[in-house]
């Protein structure tokens, strides 16, 4: 540890002084590469975007480092991504970069997102050498913080995360805290986000559909009848086997999800226009069941008048793959400004879609820690880790690089901050942008709004904050009773598709399992660390 700072203190120095002898032959002006900070546009409030012109990446934050000081050292990037032919060559590129900025090179390790939870927890599990780790709230990030899977990143942040801490909102970084300390670094991205339903564009005008009018899913039903009777290649409504919850919380009530969520179906509740006291509700709970059977009996209608795809309860056909099809007029979706542009350029401009968002953006713990890089305990150069990623939120060509790919190989520049990917490239596929770094720096796409990220921050801005946001469910006292609860639901989580009959009854099965397995238990935990974490704010 001396050594370190022995080494900090010298590097500080010479870093000093270099500044001084810029300063001194250029007459005192600032040098034309501040590579100590981003573009202050962006540091604003501004469009990002603007700022990923120019592919020299001057922009980037070098955290005062100087390359030759520093011993050679592979920083691996684990991310969420599906693997594609190219990134070797992206790998190459980006090692090429960071060898001349701070004497390392780079690992790209994109794992799909079907095997992404179990690869990566084996990869703790078993010690491997890791550094900047892709987490999220979804992927069990407190669970691996309290299993001591990631390093406390506070000092790393103040020592190479200057450009992080200059250009995101200090809100972002109140999320990914456990006891007070920092294990995450958020994407800057939206921090927030809707529900919506999001609809095929020319089906809404075709049949003149009053999507405004359309609050709930029992509001879809004429026109899932419209649909079976005259789009014979579409499916009115459909589901796949995963189960989940939908949007009818969203919806119906202003009842939120709070702790464990089981096979990822929200277990327990909180409402989020109360600041006071507030009450942590259980799936037991008379209204939450109400809602349930109400939902579910609902989709087995839907089911039953042959509005639903027949395997809905086993499905495991994507999403994204029907609506390519063309076979899809409606999904539930999360929605932020963007998204109805998004959807069509992933079926390559094909469709154009519509939403209609059905509740107010709120930011909570859970929103706010969707997207977020961790440095691995297992790392053997943390410092060198924290200085990739503060390139990646603050070096337009380091970002863009990543997300993107090559100019010229994988995509052409239209515009001073626009591009169009090129096809079969072997690169670009994957929808990095929400996964690394700084998205309000990634190149625009056919389609999107020069003011997108600017809409993004006004979005953020205008967000209600949820009274519990910052809280964070430690579940060492219940770990037994998640785990049950958890095989349960999975047992279940298909009674939400339409595509087994009686699902109330077998909702009152699941309950009962609930209770047994100690959901009430978990219920008054989380209620008590609420009203501790309550009481201290």
């Amino acid at each position: 540890m001396q050594h370190r700072k022995r080494t900090l203190t010298f590097l500080l120095v010479m870093a000093m002084l270099a500044l001084l002898l810029q300063a001194c032959a250029g007459g005192g002006n600032a040098p034309a590469n501040n590579t100590g900070n981003v573009p202050a546009n962006n540091a604003e409030g501004n469009n990002g975007g603007n700022n990923a012109g120019g592919n020299n990446g001057d922009e980037g934050n070098t955290t005062g480092a100087d390359a030759a000081e520093l011993e050679p050292y592979e920083v691996s990037i684990i991310y969420y991504g599906t693997p594609e032919r190219d990134v070797p060559l992206v790998e190459e590129k980006l090692s090429e970069y960071f060898q001349e900025k701070i004497n390392a090179t780079v690992k790209l390790v994109p794992i799909t997102g079907s095997e992404y939870k179990q690869r990566t927890e084996l990869m703790m599990n078993s010690g491997e050498k890791m550094d900047l780790v892709f987490t999220a709230s979804w992927l069990d990030f407190f669970s691996n913080v309290t299993k001591g899977a990631f390093l406390e990143l506070d000092d790393l942040l103040a020592e190479h995360g200057q450009g992080i801490q200059e250009t995101i909102s200090p809100l972002y970084l109140e999320a990914p805290r456990f006891e007070g300390k920092l294990y995450a670094v958020p994407t800057n991205k939206e921090i927030t986000q809707s529900k919506a339903f999001t609809y095929r564009k020319d089906i809404v005008e075709k049949y003149d559909i009053p999507i405004e009018e359309i609050k709930v899913n029992d509001d879809l039903m004429p026109w899932m009848q419209v649909i079976k009777e005259n789009e014979p290649d579409i499916i009115p409504n459909f589901v796949t086997g995963g189960g989940g919850d939908g949007i009818m919380y969203e919806s119906r009530s202003n009842y939120r999800p709070i702790g464990p969520t089981p096979a990822k179906i929200a277990a327990f509740f909180f409402d989020y226009t109360q600041t006071d006291s507030i009450e942590i509700k259980s799936a037991l709970d008379p209204e939450i069941v109400k809602l349930n059977e109400t939902e579910f009996e609902l989709y087995r209608d839907f089911y039953e008048k042959g509005y639903t795809n027949g395997d809905a309860a086993t499905s495991e056909t994507a999403v994204s793959d029907v609506q390519r099809q063309g076979k899809m007029w409606l999904q539930r979706t999360v929605w932020k400004p963007g998204t109805d542009i998004e959807m069509s350029n992933s079926t390559n401009n094909e469709y154009e879609y519509v939403s209609q968002v059905i509740d107010e953006p709120i930011v909570t713990t859970d929103l706010a820690t969707g997207s977020m890089f961790s440095i691995s305990h297992t790392s053997k150069d943390p410092d060198r880790a924290m200085m990739v990623l503060n390139y990646l939120h603050t070096d337009p060509y380091v970002v863009n690089l990543l997300v993107h790919g090559i100019e010229d190989v994988h995509y052409k520049k239209v515009g001073d901050n626009r591009i169009e990917q090129i096809a079969d490239s072997g690169y670009g596929k994957t929808a990095l942008f929400w996964v690394v770094g700084n998205q309000m720096l990634n190149y625009l796409k056919p389609g999107q709004p020069d003011d997108l990220y600017t809409n993004w921050i006004q979005y953020n801005k205008d967000a209600t904050r949820s009274p519990l946001l910052g809280f964070v469910f430690d579940d060492t006292n219940v770990k037994n009773e998640v785990t049950q609860l958890t095989a349960i639901a999975t047992e279940y989580k298909a009674i939400s598709t339409g595509g087994i009959a009686n699902p109330s009854e077998l909702l009152d099965e699941r309950n009962r399992k609930f209770e047994l397995a100690g959901i009430e238990k978990v219920r008054a935990e989380i209620q008590a660390q609420v009203d501790a974490f309550l009481a201290e704010k």
